[in-house]
């Protein structure tokens, strides 16, 4: 299990260290649940309704770590935003 709060995802946005606080949850959920590409099962499901409606810690089963990794790769967010969300669902910190 892969613990990330979407609602606070810590990105370093410049060369001298300089760090931003995103809120991906609502992007992330959606794109979840209307990305017609990716796994459709009803926890893939229920685990974008949880992202999508967190204010916090949100628990995610490791099977579906890739998919959501694809989401994110397939987003609009910028580079620094997808490169820390792939490191923490691979389980870096």
């Amino acid at each position: 299990m892969i613990t990330i709060d979407f609602t606070k995802v810590k990105v370093q946005v410049s060369f001298d260290g300089t760090e931003q606080v995103f809120d991906t949850a609502k992007t992330i959920g959606n794109a979840m649940m209307y990305n017609g590409s990716v796994l459709l099962d009803i926890g893939f499901e229920d685990l974008a309704r949880k992202i999508y409606y967190s204010t916090g810690d949100v628990e995610v089963p490791e099977q579906y770590a890739q998919p959501i990794i694809q989401v994110v790769t397939e987003s609009n967010f910028i580079a620094a935003i997808k490169r820390t969300l792939i490191q923490k669902l691979n389980g870096s910190r």
